[in-house]
């Protein structure tokens, strides 16, 4: 079945050459499929990263990662209990593949994959923001830039990205799904919302509208559209109910953890959307919506993608008031989209500032591909003033600044904490090693571990267990691994009351094992 449609002859960017005796180049292979080279570029990029940065999963991707292993170990119950809430996308297919590869290889494999989300998120944001603005080139560059700097400054993104979460790899099935079908590849554009509803669900109502508008609009693509509908509540529903017995367990897990949304859940969750961009990207964006708005004719793209953005918005606030956590990361579609409308409201400010004279009657950029479409915005594109229009670029953008300072210092941050955490990691690692590694910590079926709550998939991870087999709390007789109250590690794991016999069994770097006992019981079982 394929995905693959005619291209379209209504973009920002014209339209890609028939490749002619010297089309054969990287740049013609480029123009023709550019989701396929930045995907090939953007994984060489996140693969060289892996080799010179410190490469670390953080809490849940080491679920992820646990849970792919034990799609396929035949000594491993497939048990999705005990950890984060399920998340379909990164289990199906990528962990489950890299299973294959062996322990030491899959935890790196899936962090250069989220890196390379990451990255094609940034490509995907340059992409529309610059073909919104079509013309002068300078222009859409700017706008581009502009766009690709603002997710880049997204709230938390770097710390993500280093750390192989599916947040950056969200906003990119998101921008990506948008850049192929204004690009008429519906096909293409239909999986990446398949993929961004693989991860949250807010994608849903949006993916299934656009579903019915295909149906009707494209009947070759039915059968690839009822696959792709069919596949959300089977890998969000099936795995959950075949790993624990509740297929509604992601669900229920977001209901149980509240999102400290304090008494007024409300004014919460439209906080937090507010802070996951800066506020001055959220202004230019509205701007670009305005200026849309009130164009002859009107730019119907902006305005769909303005709408879009709301419509998220809306189905978070709706499911936060209905019991959701409403963090800032379910925001983060509809964030790469205002970073995009941000590039294209800063550009047409400055547009407007350098006294660019455009004929709005003309056919858009965006709207209208055609040969006169094109000589149109060559004519306006030659009465604009770049020189005036950077230099008001470059003011607006010193305008945000002040409003990036923060997030700017905590990226710098991060290479030290991954270095950190990856020195934690291996001396966790130590430690398991000087208790006997698995069968030290688990003589029985019945017997049990706890540690620090920030790595308790880590912990599962090296102990070739299920999540549910490691605790946070020490709440039964085994063996208790401390680590330092801190970021990477959380808290130290609380102890039941009843269990009063602790010994220490063993040290590594930052790190104590003990082994944790009820007086008067069956020690059996009780590790180490």
């Amino acid at each position: 079945m394929s995905v693959t449609q005619t291209p379209a002859s209504t973009s920002g960017a014209p339209p890609a050459q028939a490749p002619g005796p010297a089309g054969k180049g990287w740049r013609s292979w480029g123009q023709q499929y550019p989701f396929l080279c930045s995907t090939v570029v953007c994984l060489l990029l996140a693969a060289l990263s892996a080799a010179v940065l410190p490469t670390v999963p953080s809490y849940d991707p080491w679920a992820w990662i646990s849970w792919g292993r034990e799609v396929l170990d035949p000594h491993l119950s497939f048990a999705i209990s005990g950890g984060p809430s399920w998340k379909p996308l990164p289990v199906f297919p990528f962990t489950t593949v890299y299973a294959l590869f062996g322990s030491a290889a899959a935890p790196t494999l899936w962090v250069i994959t989220a890196r390379a989300g990451g990255l094609l998120g940034l490509v995907a944001a340059y992409r529309l923001a610059a073909r919104l603005i079509g013309a002068p080139r300078w222009a859409a560059v700017a706008a581009g830039l502009v766009a690709a700097g603002g997710v880049l400054v997204t709230q938390e993104w770097i710390y993500e990205m280093f750390r192989g979460t599916s947040e950056p790899m969200l906003i990119a099935c998101a921008l990506w799904a948008i850049d192929r079908h204004l690009e008429r590849r519906y096909g293409w554009a239909f999986v990446l919302g398949v993929a961004t509803s693989l991860i949250r669900p807010e994608a849903w109502p949006l993916l299934i509208v656009y579903a019915a508008w295909l149906w009707f609009g494209h009947p070759r693509l039915r059968a690839l559209l009822v696959v792709g509908l069919l596949s959300i509540p089977f890998f969000w529903f099936v795995p959950p109910w075949v790993g624990s017995g509740q297929p509604f367990l992601a669900a229920q897990h977001a209901a149980e953890y509240n999102g400290a949304l304090g008494k007024h859940p409300l004014f919460t969750v439209l906080g937090r959307g507010l802070d996951v961009q800066t506020i001055p990207l959220l202004v230019f964006g509205a701007v670009a919506v305005a200026l849309a708005w009130f164009r002859r004719p009107r730019d119907r793209v902006v305005l769909a993608l303005g709408a879009g953005v709301f419509v998220w918005w809306v189905a978070v606030v709706g499911m936060t008031l209905d019991g959701y956590p409403g963090l800032e990361r379910f925001y983060l579609p509809a964030a790469g989209v205002t970073c995009v409308l941000a590039g294209v409201g800063m550009v047409r400010l400055a547009e407007l500032a350098s006294g660019a004279v455009v004929d709005r009657s003309a056919p858009s950029a965006v709207a209208d591909r055609s040969a006169a479409g094109a000589v149109a915005d060559r004519s306006a594109a030659g009465r604009v003033r770049p020189g005036v229009g950077i230099a008001v670029i470059v003011a607006l953008v010193a305008l945000t600044i002040p409003f990036t300072g923060g997030r700017v210092n905590e990226a710098r941050r991060q290479n030290t904490v991954a270095s950190a955490a990856v020195t934690r990691l291996d001396q966790l690692s130590a430690a398991v090693a000087a208790v006997g590694g698995h069968h030290g910590v688990f003589p029985c079926k019945s017997s049990f571990a706890a540690v620090n709550h920030g790595v308790q998939t880590a912990l599962a991870w090296k102990l070739h267990v299920t999540l549910g087999r490691v605790g946070t709390s020490m709440r039964h007789q085994g063996v208790m691994f401390v680590g330092p109250h801190d970021t990477i590690d959380g808290m130290a794991p609380p102890i039941s009351p009843r269990l009063t016999q602790s010994q220490l069994v063993a040290q590594a770097g930052a790190w104590k094992v003990y082994r944790v006992s009820a007086p008067g019981a069956n020690q059996r079982c009780v590790g180490s």
